[in-house]
């Protein structure tokens, strides 16, 4: 099964935010699973002053192939 879905950074102003659209009805029926009616979105912090701190993390935590993009 392949489930379309769109995932975007949005950056507005000084704010971060990370947002899921489903683009088929079997992305609609993912995001319900997890109780999300429609588009999820969430913030993720301030784009004005990026620490090394975060970057770190992220590639410490990193193991496996990178994801496939179309």
């Amino acid at each position: 099964m392949e489930v379309e879905m769109k995932v975007m950074m949005v950056v507005e102003g000084g704010d971060c935010a990370l947002r899921i659209e489903p683009e088929d009805q079997e992305g609609l029926a993912l995001l319900a699973a997890f109780g999300v009616n429609g588009a999820f979105q969430t913030k993720l912090g301030g784009s004005t002053r990026p620490t090394t701190t975060a970057a770190e993390r992220i590639c410490s935590s990193y193991e496996g192939a990178p994801a496939e993009l179309d």
